[in-house]
C-alpha cells in the first residue's frame, strides 16, 4: 500500500515548536511519510541536522534523526521555484507571539505554499497579526497545555505533559463553498489523528477561541507575578496579597471577554488558576524564564492584550494595566 506523504514545517522551532515537530516526525505509520523541516537559529540546526534532535521524555532519550533545520526560509524556497508543486500540508508558527509579524513577512512565499497555517503560540488575538499576511480560511489554532524547555541546542525537555485542542478560528464564519468547508473539517481531523498517533493527547473543538482565552485567563493571574517576584508557581499561593491580585486580575480578563462576546465556560477560572499553579508548584513559568533569560515576554499577548481591548471598550482594568506596565519595566531593566 503506497504511504500519504504530507510534509510538515515549522517557523520558529524552539522548545514547544521543536517538542511538536520531534514527536510528529518520529511517527512510526503504514499509513503516512511524514517530511518534517524546522526553521530555527542556527545553532539549533547544526546540532539537529549534525546529530538528531534530543527529545527528554520523563526518564527516557528518544534521538530522531530525520528531520531537516535551516536557519532561514532560503533553501526551501529555492525549492518551490524549482519545483512549483512543492508545499507544505501543515506550517506551524511556533515563534514568541511578539515575532509573529515578522516571521510571516519574512516566510510569506512558503506560506503561501502550505494547505495550512497553524498557530501554536500563546496568548490571545494571535490570529490579528497574521490575517492581513494569510487568508482567514486556512488558518488553524492549537492551544496545547503540554510544557518544553530548549536546555541546549538540539535538546528538548518534555517538561510537562499535558492535553492539545485544535480547532478553525475562522472558517465556519466564512462565506465561502460548503465543499472547502468540507475539506477544512477532513484536514482538521487529520491533524488531530496525526498529533494522536504520536503520543500528543489532542482533541477537535467547536471555539478554539474560547479555548485560547480560557487558557490565557490562567495565564494572566500566573505569568506576570511569577516574573515580578521571581517566585515559583508553587510559592505565589503562599501569599495572601498575591492571591488577590491574582483574583482581580482574572476578574478583570473575565468582565473584557464577556464584553468581547467570548463564550467563556461557566467556570471559577480563579480556582482554576489555583489549581493549576498547585499542580505546577515547582514550575518557573515561562515569563519568569524569559525574564531570567534577557528576553521580551509575551506580556503583550497576555495581561497587555486585556489592556488593550478595555481600552477600545473604554472601561478600566487597573491591575492589569499595572501588571503590564511593570513586566514591560523589568524588560527594559534586564535587556
Amino acid at each position: 500500500m503506497t504511504k500519504k506523504e504530507l510534509r510538515i514545517g515549522f517557523i520558529g522551532a524552539g522548545s514547544i515548536g521543536s517538542l511538536f515537530g520531534g514527536y510528529l516526525a518520529d511517527i512510526k505509520s503504514d499509513i503516512y511519510s511524514i517530511s518534517v523541516i524546522f526553521f530555527c537559529n542556527k545553532a539549533h540546526a547544526d546540532e539537529i541536522n549534525k546529530k538528531g534532535l534530543k527529545l527528554y521524555i520523563n526518564q527516557q532519550t528518544r534521538v530522531i534523526e530525520n528531520i531537516e533545520a535551516y536557519e532561514n526560509e532560503q533553501i526551501i524556497k529555492d525549492k518551490t521555484v524549482e519545483d512549483p508543486s512543492f508545499e507544505f500540508d501543515f506550517l506551524f508558527l511556533t515563534t514568541k507571539a511578539y515575532d509573529s509579524e515578522a516571521a510571516i513577512i519574512q516566510y510569506k512565499n512558503l506560506v503561501e505554499k502550505s494547505k495550512w497555517l497553524v498557530i501554536l503560540q500563546n496568548g490571545i488575538g494571535n490570529e490579528d497579526i497574521v490575517i492581513p499576511y494569510c487568508q482567514k480560511s486556512k488558518i488553524l489554532r492549537v492551544v496545547t497545555t503540554n510544557g518544553a524547555l530548549l536546555e541546549k541546542p538540539g535538546h528538548i525537555i518534555h517538561t510537562g505533559h499535558g492535553i492539545t485542542k485544535i480547532g478553525f478560528p475562522y472558517l465556519d464564519e466564512l462565506e465561502i463553498e460548503e465543499k472547502l468547508i468540507q475539506q477544512g473539517k477532513e484536514f482538521l481531523i487529520l491533524l488531530n489523528d496525526l498529533m494522536n498517533l504520536a503520543g500528543l493527547e489532542t482533541v477537535v473543538v467547536e471555539d478554539i477561541i474560547r479555548e485560547s482565552w480560557e487558557k490565557v485567563i490562567v495565564n494572566i493571574g500566573i505569568n506576570p507575578l511569577g516574573a515580578l517576584t521571581r517566585l515559583t508557581n508553587g510559592e505565589l499561593l503562599k501569599n495572601n496579597g498575591l492571591k488577590e491580585i491574582m483574583r482581580e486580575a482574572i476578574n478583570e480578563a473575565i468582565q473584557v471577554a464577556e464584553m468581547k462576546n467570548i463564550k467563556l465556560s461557566k467556570k471559577d477560572y480563579v480556582e482554576i488558576t489555583h489549581e493549576v499553579a498547585r499542580k505546577t508548584a515547582e514550575n518557573k513559568n515561562s515569563m519568569l524564564q524569559d525574564i531570567l533569560n534577557g528576553q521580551l515576554t509575551e506580556i503583550e499577548f497576555m495581561n497587555g492584550r486585556i489592556l488593550k481591548y478595555a481600552k477600545e471598550l473604554g472601561i478600566k482594568v487597573p491591575y492589569n494595566k499595572t501588571l503590564t506596565h511593570l513586566v514591560r519595566g523589568l524588560e527594559s531593566s534586564r535587556r
